[in-house]
């Protein structure tokens, strides 16, 4: 596995695309003090828990008799209900409910959106395949991956604004929430997929070529 291969896994997996989409959302209503004391705690578990799994992953899952699907389908579920309490939870007001506070750090930002179920799966293995040739590219590339989640959320702590309302009182942020969570809930749906793939209890995905070609037809 070349190195640029590695870290594309990595920010595909383990960005902060998904918790930025989140923290803009949720903390614009929160002091800068309460926003960086959130990011250093969420960064501070990603790196925590995807650190273990970098370290020991493999024997993690032994000692728990857990395969790498189960984890998958496990993730993934996690995952999926916290999608969809974003999608379908009831309309708040802003002025009626008040911010998570320093409590989403660990949940959700911390897990399950930046130690993501799959950035587990996908460190878990890229450790044991580089088991025998030296895991330093790997935590080379958990360092860069690090840094730029850092550099993503910090910026959005010290320079994000209040959150915007729109004449009428209408808060965009209910909307963004709710299209963050939908494609939450397609993304659990995937790992979930590959899990069950992993079991033999779903057929492996058909290639784009067969696909296209059985339209036609």
């Amino acid at each position: 596995m070349q190195f640029s291969d590695l870290l594309v896994i990595l920010l595909i997996t383990a960005g902060a695309t998904k918790a930025a989409a989140f923290f803009i959302a949720q903390a614009a209503s929160l002091s800068r003090q309460e926003k960086l004391t959130i990011v250093t705690r969420a960064l501070a578990i990603q790196a925590g828990v995807l650190g273990i799994f970098a370290w020991r992953g493999e024997n993690i899952l032994k000692t728990f008799h857990v395969s790498v699907a189960a984890l998958e389908v496990a993730g993934g579920l996690v995952l999926l209900l916290f999608a969809l309490q974003l999608v379908l939870g009831e309309d708040h007001s802003a002025d009626d409910t008040p911010p998570l506070g320093v409590g989403m750090a660990v949940y959700p930002l911390g897990m399950p959106l930046l130690a993501s179920p799959q950035s587990i799966v996908a460190v878990t293995i890229v450790s044991t395949t580089l088991r025998d040739a030296g895991q330093g590219p790997l935590w080379l590339a958990l360092a860069i991956v690090l840094g730029i989640n850092a550099a993503i959320l910090y910026g959005l702590a010290f320079f994000g604004g209040k959150k915007k309302r729109v004449d009428g009182g209408f808060s965009v942020a209910p909307v963004l929430l709710r299209v963050v969570g939908l494609l939450l809930c397609a993304l659990a749906i995937e790992i979930m997929a590959l899990g069950l793939r992993g079991y033999g209890i779903l057929p492996p995905m058909p290639k784009a070529e067969a696909v296209g070609t059985a339209a036609r037809h």
